[in-house]
């Protein structure tokens, strides 16, 4: 399915509530619509409808507005933030699911009752408090934002729309952006390429590349979200200037990266930058050291060690940062789990070193790996755990993926991530790129990718994919300030931490051998949200128990539900 605002419809007052059907195709269906995540165009009852005609639902009170190809849908929409359930021996069930359309659909209000056997249990009764939820969100690469200026601007206001609106959207509230140029980024740039300025006299503090591209959307989208929900960005380097790097140039790095003597002026070269954005309205929360320190990419990079790392960072970052902008958080690493300790050991055991960082950040693509952020947890239980980046690579992509369905796999490899993480102790999760184009892109290195959102820039279309409604359900459920509990669960089939045989599974792998995977917080307003997820093709009954009895549940084949109950 894809969203876009009413462009093709004029809106009129008297239009609220209209429907009108028009006889074009919906787009192009030359692998069929039956595939995974297919385009089904939701009714008033969210279920799908006959894809060669299209129903056009203005927004009405109390739905949340969709779009697909440049046209408003309707469907009916979770309950608001902090909305209570439908009486309060009610847990409200929000659904997305492959087989039935559902797309983050209010499903049903189940009763809670005496206690019954089950199989499948989660008990909420007693849970302990872990940590606290910072919030859900993507990144606001240069090539986003080209895509976000190349759409018009009805396409652009529901994009915002769909992923900052609390209510009507997703309610993002964590953004990443890139320090200088990254591989979504058209070409290599930074903002003081003079050779040897070692005083910054030729920085450009009017950051005019990244005022014409990501700065304007960063802003809109903070308009979007509203002052209540302020979005929390956190920065990450690619590569320094050129003339700061051994090899000489932005793509690709020798070991180390940085020229030793660089190692102050690029400290307060990221300072500079950091002042620069908050002079635009754009308040950085968190800093990484160094995106994916170990890889020597072909695209902009800048390869450290974990010593060399954590050197750079006590002797000159962490001092730097904390003269100019001691809010700013510090997160080590920003890479894959399978190195997660190591890092986190060379970042924290010593403590003129730990004391500069907040936390470790991590990447999703050397699979699962859970029990690595267990482990720096238990071993660190003050430092904060971020998920910063996921995505799938086209070569991910299964044969029959179409622009416009993509694939249902993908939103659910992306669930069982953010389950697996939020369990292990991450306080959020980010995604990759936050919309990109019909081929994947733009980038200057053609490694292109998919994302939760894409457009097709020649028609003026833009599509949700099924990683869109996935996150959703944790997004717009789980908003910052909420608690991850830890009740008691017991379920059939293998546990999500595990894998059940053999090497570790590609990254973003769901299956049913993954059982029924589940994670609940405290929201703010007390009441409590529960996300299902079930990755196999049979449907599993289980049974939800909380403070005030137990409910019968039934999560479908290839979906995903979040239950709210009271406070």
């Amino acid at each position: 399915t894809g969203k876009g605002p009413g462009a093709p419809l004029a809106m009129r007052a008297g239009d609220v509530g209209r429907i009108e059907r028009r006889a074009e195709p919906l787009m192009d269906h030359e692998k069929g619509s039956e595939s995974p995540g297919a385009p089904l165009v939701p009714r008033r009852d969210g279920r799908g409808c006959d894809a060669n005609s299209i129903l056009i639902a203005v927004a009405t009170t109390g739905l949340a507005v969709l779009f697909v190809g440049g046209l408003y849908l309707a469907q009916a929409g979770p309950p608001r933030l902090g909305a209570s359930p439908d009486g309060p021996g009610c847990v409200q069930v929000v659904q997305s699911a492959l087989h039935s359309g559902d797309k983050l659909a209010s499903v049903a209000c189940l009763a809670l009752g005496a206690d019954f056997p089950s199989n499948n249990t989660i008990d909420l009764t007693a849970p302990s408090e872990e940590q606290e939820i910072a919030g859900f969100g993507g990144a606001f690469t240069e090539s986003s934002a080209l895509v976000f200026m190349a759409l018009k601007p009805e396409l652009q206001d529901a994009l915002l729309k769909a992923y900052f609106d609390p209510v009507d959207g997703i309610g993002y509230t964590l953004g990443r952006i890139h320090i200088n140029s990254c591989d979504f980024s058209i070409n290599s740039y930074s903002f003081d390429d003079v050779p040897e300025d070692y005083a910054l006299k030729y920085f450009d503090d009017s950051l005019g590349h990244d005022a014409r591209t990501m700065i304007p959307l960063v802003k809109a989208a903070q308009k979007a979200a509203g002052k209540e929900r302020p979005i929390r960005m956190l920065a990450s380097p690619w590569s320094p200037p050129a003339w700061m790097k051994t090899n000489g140039k932005m793509d690709s790095s020798s070991k180390p990266g940085l020229r030793p003597e660089c190692q102050d002026v690029w400290a307060r070269y990221i300072s500079r930058w950091i002042t620069a954005y908050e002079a635009h309205g754009v308040p950085i929360w968190g800093l990484t050291v160094q995106n994916e320190p170990e890889n020597p990419a072909a695209w902009e990079a800048c390869v450290y060690d974990p010593e060399g790392s954590a050197a750079f960072t006590r002797e000159h970052l962490g001092p730097v940062l904390r003269r100019d902008h001691a809010g700013v958080k510090i997160f080590a690493f920003d890479h894959n789990k399978d190195h997660l300790v190591e890092w986190a050991n060379a970042s924290f055991l010593d403590d003129d070193t730990s004391r500069y960082f907040d936390g470790i950040a991590f990447h999703w693509y050397s699979g699962d790996e859970f029990s690595h952020v267990d482990e720096v947890r238990a071993r660190f239980p003050d430092k904060l755990l971020l998920p910063s980046e996921a995505t799938y690579e086209r070569y991910r992509f299964a044969p029959g993926t179409t622009l416009e369905a993509g694939d249902w796999h993908f939103g659910e490899g992306y669930a069982h991530d953010i389950l697996g993480d939020l369990n292990s102790g991450a306080i959020g999760w980010l995604d990759w790129n936050l919309i990109l184009d019909e081929k994947g892109g733009p980038n200057h290195l053609n490694n292109d990718c998919d994302a939760a959102v894409r457009a097709h820039i020649p028609r003026q279309e833009v599509y949700l994919h099924p990683q869109y409604y996935f996150v959703g359900h944790f997004s717009k459920h789980f908003p910052p300030g909420s608690t991850v509990l830890k009740g008691k669960v017991a379920t059939q089939g293998s546990a999500a931490r595990t894998v059940p045989d053999g090497p570790p599974r590609p990254y973003g792998t769901c299956t049913g051998a993954d059982g029924l995977e589940t994670v609940s917080a405290r929201r703010p307003d007390g009441s409590v949200a529960t996300v299902v997820l079930n990755c196999g093709d049979h449907a599993i009954d289980y049974k939800l128990t909380v403070a005030g009895g137990s409910a019968a549940a039934h999560i479908p084949p290839h979906a995903i539900q979040t239950l709210i109950s009271g406070a």
